[in-house]
């Protein structure tokens, strides 16, 4: 049956509004570029060359034209006439039709080759498909459920197939939310992609925002987006779920009251949700957070070692909460990770909200950040330390070394730095940004020496 016109007025202007929401894809590297040939030995094409949004993809004969000639590209899309192959909608359903529309990155754009030749969408679970198998000049092609039928076997140009073991990522590159259910709700949770090889698994930094904040806002004030372009990691900036003035705040386990979310829980089925769908390294999987966010990374760091490889609290390095009888040290039976976890963490002397020498709310701060650090050379049985050398003018490095499991635990104290991010390009108003070091420099390259043993 044809589709009606009404129908599909309504199904283009859907994928009209998705591609204006989505920020568009930048353009990929190619892997291979030539027809894409299935069926009878007829080729995919795009109905008369055309290049607008909406234009029909169909089976046709094969004849050497650009609307046959396909780039394959390291970002899992197809491209033709400049634009991706793309499934009407955003559909998921068996017969959803093909199209050619602007490259935004979203999963409706992605294509993952298998061996024997047939050609997946992953966010609909579904595989490029003519309908019947019929090889008449003008076939529109589909998606539609994985079969044994020659009609979904199709010859890509050379290069394109996967190596066994690699991963096509339903995510795309670039920047937007993608969802994640837990508890029987669903959240969006702002992802940056960056561009990637083909078949190649990323590594993931959790990027926790601070009390008051959202993920959107954490993901602009680190600034870690850049790094992830140029080092190649994909950042998850999540956002709490128990509201606090302009923002939330996160549910850290033992000090949070009123909390709405169990966010270890949450942030493991972030972290489950994106190993899928955006192609990760289940052994480099890292949290790094400001404030109340770098409490939550400390938090991870004693609840989820299990998947988190290492932690880089900023403003917030704890060791679990303060010890009910001893506010001046952690309570040892709040912290118990099941493996040496490494540290690397950032605090300025300055900073009146979590005070460096300890102090503050009975329940989430009392101890000092050196005593966190201790702790945490305990817990990963270090032997030597702490080493103590001045980086620069205003900044120090503490250093636990010699300890099991690799598990090294650094501090960089800034002397002059406030409740702040260091080289952050925001001012937050919460006392002075040394661009003396780079948090995200320094961090990064403490995280890709200390992978999942």
């Amino acid at each position: 049956m044809r589709t009606s016109m009404a129908a599909t007025a309504a199904a283009l202007a859907i994928t009209a509004l998705l591609a204006v929401c989505t920020p568009p894809a930048a353009s990929a590297s190619a892997l291979a570029a030539g027809p894409v040939v299935g069926v009878g030995g007829k080729c995919a094409d795009v109905a008369a060359a055309g290049t607008g949004n909406g234009t029909a993809v169909q089976l046709y004969d094969c004849n050497g034209s650009n609307a046959q000639k396909w780039t394959v590209g390291t970002d899992g899309t197809i491209r033709a006439l400049g634009k991706c192959l793309d499934v009407t909608g955003q559909g998921t359903a068996n017969g959803t039709k093909l199209q050619l529309w602007d490259c935004n990155g979203s999963g409706a754009q992605q294509w993952s080759a298998e061996s024997d030749g047939h050609l997946k969408n992953p966010q609909s679970g579904r595989y490029l498909d003519v309908p019947g198998g019929s090889t008449a000049n003008g076939t529109r092609l589909q998606i539609w459920d994985r079969n044994t039928n020659p009609w979904q076997t199709w010859h890509l140009p050379d290069g394109t197939t996967p190596p066994p073991g690699s991963c096509a990522p339903a995510l795309g590159s670039g920047q937007y939310d993608t969802p994640v259910t837990f508890g029987g709700k669903t959240y969006q949770v702002r992802v940056h992609v960056p561009q990637r090889a083909a078949g190649a698994r990323l590594p993931l930094v959790l990027d926790l925002h601070g009390s008051q904040s959202t993920g959107p806002g954490q993901l602009s004030y680190s600034n870690l987006a850049p790094v992830a372009d140029a080092k190649g990691f994909v950042v998850a900036a999540p956002t709490g779920a128990t509201p606090s003035g302009s923002g939330y705040i996160w549910n850290v386990p033992y000090v949070t009251s009123g909390a709405t979310r169990d966010d270890v829980g949450f942030l493991r089925q972030v972290i489950d949700t994106l190993t899928g769908s955006a192609c990760l390294d289940p052994s480099r999987i890292y949290a790094t957070g400001y404030s109340g966010g770098g409490r939550m990374t400390s938090a991870l760091g004693c609840l989820l070692s299990d998947r988190i490889a290492a932690i880089a609290p900023v403003a917030g390095l704890r060791a679990g909460r303060p010890d009910p009888a001893n506010g001046g040290r952690p309570d040892p039976a709040s912290c118990t990770p099941s493996r040496s976890v490494p540290v690397i963490a950032f605090h300025g002397r300055q900073d009146t909200t979590n005070p460096y020498d300890g102090g503050g709310d009975n329940t989430a701060w009392r101890y000092s950040v050196p005593v966190a650090q201790q702790r945490w050379a305990a817990l990963n049985g270090c032997t030597a330390g702490p080493a103590v050398t001045q980086v620069t003018a205003h900044v120090q490095r503490s250093v636990y070394s010699s300890c099991r499991g690799q598990g090294d635990v650094e501090l960089y104290t800034v002397s002059d730095g406030g409740h702040t991010w260091p080289d952050s390009p925001q001012d937050n108003g919460n006392g002075k940004v040394t661009h003396e070091i780079s948090a995200n420099d320094l961090m990064w390259d403490f995280f890709q020496r200390h992978p999942m043993p």
